[in-house]
């Protein structure tokens, strides 16, 4: 449930709602009814190269450009998780991401948890780089505001009200030491306290929210539209819910919409204002690669992208370490049997995370690393995916079910074999899957099943991939990529990874 909003603060909001109610029929009539169109972007990850399943940076600018020359009064916005996520802007740490949203010509942006993964520091920085504002409503350092948190703006006539508002989860669904100071206010009572400031000024209310409608969220978009009823629009992210799901769930007179994830899509709402300053009609749809087949990227946008994945090469060539041992990947081997390179892996998690156990993937291991120095490139080719690690807490009774799936197809090489660090087991594949592991030990002791362990793995596992559904909404925090979080560990070692680095941790 969400939290409790302050009485006083939401009966100072209903008192500044009742006050300047009315001040908007002050405004002149608009001389006939005008259609606003926002475009829109969640939950991108990085995802702004074009593939099969991504729309891609080139396709979005045509797709907008084509918005606005039918119609003037359009604009482009995004809603979070934006700067942190492939190597493509991970490797600059965000600056790729902003410059070619400044290319893009997006106008707004509220932060997602994850653009919060480079640090406090590092996203004030970017938010300078960036031609476009960021709004956000209940960011706060030390107890004041760190962006604004609206924007009026003047659409075709019509006074349309763009606020902010990030997920209070990012407290700790990102690096905790990277935002020390740094606190997140309650979505709702910020929303109601903005409404009221902003009575009597606007037309039409948007809200941009990294918040989601997921039953973990807290609160949800939902919830927020419930509250405050004021707000025509909430463009959300952060549940990767698409247009569909969302509609599903929401009973609220204000319009939700978002696109998915991971540049899935272009969202597109129109808002038709009558004379009379009025919203007439509100309605959301998603460009997809599927349904615009014949969408052209820019060649000037994709040139750029090309451009800037060359400028990266230098950095991918860097010599950040070197092994004295061959790290092994080869795909059977990490896909049916714990390897060095995997116990290595996982027991990054645990010095980054501070879990008492790790699991990772035998199909998140892509190539080995023979002995010699090591590139950021061969790292990246190792996992490429960019998934996140992610920690929850589980009783030690229910830690066998887990270890059970990981084994659960041997003899037969899988991509759901568990790399384990802190924690293990012995495996008898003459049994039948499901009661294979015995002598589950963790830190050299034997599995205590009343014990609570904090438990490290991949966002992919705790997504339910790999047949691993018994962690499907159990994560509690988020933290780098599996690749970030690697070179972390390499850091912590010195550099330098001997045969001593492949025991297990903990």
């Amino acid at each position: 449930m969400f939290k409790r909003i302050g009485k006083f603060a939401v009966l100072a909001a209903v008192i500044f709602t009742f006050a300047f109610a009315g001040t908007i029929s002050a405004q002149a009539n608009l001389p006939e009814a005008v259609t606003l169109t926002i475009a829109h972007t969640n939950d991108l990850h990085g995802r702004i190269v074009e593939s099969k399943d991504v729309l891609g940076f080139p396709k979005i600018y045509t797709a907008v450009q084509d918005l606005k020359a039918k119609n003037p009064n359009t604009i482009l916005v995004d809603v979070g998780d934006t700067f942190h996520g492939l190597p493509i802007v991970n490797l600059d740490r965000g600056e790729t991401a902003v410059k070619m949203m400044n290319e893009l010509g997006y106008t707004y942006m509220t932060t997602g948890n994850h653009d919060y993964n480079y640090g406090f520091d590092r996203l004030l920085e970017l938010a300078k780089m960036a031609k476009f504002k960021i709004l956000a409503a209940n960011v706060y350092k030390d107890g004041q505001r760190v962006f604004p948190a609206y924007e009026i703006r003047d659409m075709g006539g019509v006074r349309v009200a763009f606020f902010g508002l990030a997920t209070p989860e990012t407290a700790y669904k990102t690096d905790p030491k990277g935002i020390e100071g740094v606190t997140f206010g309650d979505p709702i009572v910020e929303a109601k306290l903005v409404a009221a400031e902003l009575a009597g000024k606007y037309d039409v209310l948007v809200c941009l929210a990294h918040l989601g409608i997921d039953d973990s969220s807290d609160p949800t978009s939902i919830t927020l539209a419930k509250f405050v009823p004021q707000i025509d629009v909430i463009i959300d992210g952060h549940s990767h819910s698409t247009l569909a799901d969302i509609q599903k769930k929401n009973s609220t007179n204000t319009l939700i919409t978002s696109t998915g994830a991971n540049g899935a899509g272009l969202g597109v709402v129109d808002i038709v204002v009558g004379a009379n300053r009025k919203v007439m009609d509100k309605s959301a749809r998603t460009i997809t690669p599927a349904n615009s087949p014949d969408l052209k990227g820019d060649p000037a946008i994709a040139q750029m992208l090309a451009d800037a994945s060359k400028a990266q090469d230098a950095i991918l060539a860097q010599v950040v370490g070197k092994t004295d041992v061959k790290l092994e990947g080869t795909r059977d081997l990490v896909r049916s049997q714990q390897t060095n390179f995997g116990t290595l892996i996982a027991n990054g998690m645990l010095y980054v995370t501070g879990a008492d156990i790790a699991l990772m993937n035998g199909g998140g291991i892509r190539d080995s690393i023979p002995a010699g120095d090591i590139t950021m490139k061969q790292i990246y080719m190792v996992m490429p995916f960019s998934n996140y690690i992610q920690t929850g807490t589980f009783k030690g009774s229910e830690i066998k079910a887990i270890l059970e799936n990981g084994v659960g197809k041997l003899p037969a090489p899988d991509g759901r074999y568990p790399h384990m660090a802190g924690l293990t087991f012995k495996t008898d594949v003459s049994k039948p899957a499901g009661d294979r592991v015995s002598d589950i030990m963790v830190g050299g002791k034997p599995i205590d099943p009343n014990k609570d362990y904090v438990f490290a793995t991949l966002n992919f596992e705790f997504n339910g991939g790999d047949g691993y559904t018994m962690l499907v909404g159990r994560a509690q925090n988020d933290f780098p990529t599996d690749a970030e979080v690697f070179l972390a560990y390499l850091k912590h070692l010195g550099g330098v990874i001997t045969n001593d680095n492949m025991v297990y941790t903990k």
